[in-house]
């Protein structure tokens, strides 16, 4: 499972600007993100990533 969080990077994290959005991603994991979608609720389910986990932990 792939987890988000909404804290400073760590300092081995790569930095990365998305559609104009800075994430930070954890190299060992980063191979995993390819495909991922940041997805934004108006509900209370708030942010999720969203994608296809076929080749995911």
């Amino acid at each position: 499972m792939i987890g988000l969080a909404l804290d400073e990077p760590e300092a081995e994290d790569e930095i990365l600007t998305i559609n104009d959005t800075t994430v930070a991603i954890e190299p060992r994991i980063k191979q995993n993100t390819e495909g991922l979608v940041l997805d934004l609720s108006g509900d209370k389910s708030g942010l999720s990533l969203i994608g296809d986990t076929g080749n995911c932990c």
